[in-house]
């Protein structure tokens, strides 16, 4: 599982762009029927009611920690270390020069802040962005001395792109509301809400409220552990899923499929040139991939060029001036991206299998740990099967035994 030209994770490609909303399209309703089934077989009385309460407990702690990555993650701590060495921007905050503040702060932002307020003192010296935002984070400048001239708040998280992220994983209906006004929704199951507090840009109380479905009967089992695990077992297909077929990799797709030096590389079967525009695509601040792939019409290999460990293969047929050309498949996600995206939304250990065996660069279970399984049939790329094993950790009575 080695990094391929560009790690693209669904979950940075979220924050970066804010716009994961309806992240998953119909090719993902495979999985959602493991975790709920429209209220039908969750089971009955208290064995059906304590099911639900496992189910929904384990999918709040999901959106829990996606919130979480938001307040703290990668992309947090990537905005923080830029801030940090800008010399530029401690010069402007420490005079208060306004201008200045915002000509050090262009070449910082990139695409992951959403919003961000700058101080020095009381005085405001610049404000950026208007979406919808949530986890704040407060930070200190300081000026080549080390001395601290300012502050600032910012946020690498839009509500809409979280909320679509939750209700992408989870299958629930998402909302949000602060201050008692709703900003954001993402439609999908409509049943009993569960709900977590958080906090909202600049500063606030921001309610996130996941509507559940009734647990279908394949996700119940004899014991909360395992009915946890099939849970969080789902949660791995719907992300899987998502990376397959979402709105991102579709998007990708789009482009590949349109564009013309791509197409005439095709087109005469240019294997240099073709890679030269494969790696042209991985610099696209725009474009999340990681490999890409085209053959002729015939089938016959042109060029593939990315990351040797990838997975969720997507295709697209290749036309030039009407006429059939080629095929290309592409992936935007590695396998590392995958185990690391839901280490970090469910804490499991993730193994990754094709017929020639483990693939390398999963994460490993600890030593002397009890686990229980759950998993799903993958693609790898550019096909072929992968069978995506998830293990979470027993809580039960005699953990000590592995399964």
């Amino acid at each position: 599982m080695h990094a391929g030209a560009r790690v693209a994770a669904l979950f940075l490609t979220c924050l970066a762009l804010g716009g994961c909303a309806a992240t998953a399209t119909g090719s993902s309703r495979r999985a959602t029927a493991t975790i709920a089934s429209a209220r039908a077989g969750g089971g009955a009385g208290s064995a059906g009611t304590a099911c639900s309460a496992v189910v929904d407990a384990t999918l709040l702690s999901v959106a829990q920690r996606i919130y979480a990555q938001a307040a703290g993650g990668r992309n947090v701590a990537s905005v923080e270390r830029r801030f940090a060495r800008s010399r530029a921007l401690g010069r402007a905050v420490a005079v208060g020069n306004r201008a200045a503040t915002r000509a050090a702060l262009a070449p910082l932002l990139k695409a992951q802040v959403k919003r961000l307020v700058v101080w020095r003192g009381s005085r405001e010296l610049a404000r950026l962005g208007h979406t919808a935002a949530l986890a704040p984070v407060t930070a200190t400048i300081h000026d080549a001395g080390g001395t601290p001239v300012g502050h600032y708040r910012f946020a690498v998280a839009g509500d809409a792109g979280i909320a679509g992220l939750i209700h992408t994983l989870t299958g629930a209906g998402v909302s949000m509301t602060a201050a008692g006004h709703p900003v954001a929704h993402v439609a999908g199951a409509t049943g009993p809400a569960r709900s977590f507090v958080a906090t909202a840009f600049p500063q606030g109380a921001l309610r996130v409220r996941l509507a559940m479905a009734t647990p279908a009967a394949l996700t119940c089992a004899p014991s909360a552990d395992q009915t946890r695990a099939r849970a969080i077992g789902a949660v791995g297909e719907r992300l899987y899923q998502a990376e397959a077929s979402g709105r991102a990799t579709q998007r990708v797709l789009r482009h590949v499929a349109r564009d013309a030096r791509f197409l005439h590389t095709v087109a005469h079967a240019d294997a240099r040139a073709l890679r030269a525009e494969i790696v042209h695509l991985f610099r696209g601040r725009t474009l999340h991939v990681v490999r890409i792939r085209a053959v002729t019409a015939t089938g016959r290999l042109v060029n593939d060029v990315g990351g040797p460990y990838v997975l969720a293969p997507a295709s697209t047929p290749l036309r030039l001036g009407g006429r059939a050309i080629g095929r290309a498949t592409l992936s935007i996600q590695d396998d590392t991206g995958f185990v690391k995206l839901m280490q970090r939304f469910t804490g499991a250990v993730i193994e990754l299998r094709t017929p020639a065996g483990r693939v390398p660069g999963g994460n490993v279970p600890a030593p002397g740990r009890a686990y229980w399984r759950a998993g799903f049939d993958a693609r790898a790329f550019p096909a072929g099967p992968l069978r995506v094993t998830e293990l979470i950790l027993r809580r039960g009575r005699g953990s000590g035994r592995r399964r």
